[in-house]
């Protein structure tokens, strides 16, 4: 799986006319083939600043993704709204199924976090 983390400071004066763009993205990307999700997120501290979160079942879903009709017209719109460029991280998560230990192994005990 992939995770993609973005974090757009949008411009205060036309943030509504962005958020109608935002909302029609997440309806088209959840339809895309391995779109597990697409959420954009408002900050509290700050209503300008929003994240999107957004997870593939793989790399050549996201890039389905990022060559799509509707990915290119967003982009091309997002720059009139933007208070500073976007930043985005990607993360990769390495799942795997976990075999459960032979009973000669030595079991490490189980954490704790707190």
């Amino acid at each position: 799986m992939i995770m993609v983390q973005s974090t757009f400071q949008l411009n205060p004066d036309n943030k509504e006319s962005v958020m109608s763009l935002m909302k029609e993205m997440v309806r088209l990307c959840r339809k895309e083939h391995g779109c597990l999700s697409y959420e954009y997120y408002e900050g509290i501290t700050d209503s300008c600043q929003i994240i999107l979160l957004q997870e593939w079942q793989n790399a050549d879903c996201l890039q389905e993704h990022y060559r799509t009709e509707h990915m290119a017209d967003f982009l091309e719109k997002l720059n009139n709204y933007l208070a500073s460029p976007v930043t985005t991280r990607s993360y990769v998560s390495q799942e795997s199924k976990i075999s459960a230990p032979a009973a000669s192994e030595k079991r490490k005990p189980e954490q704790t976090i707190h």
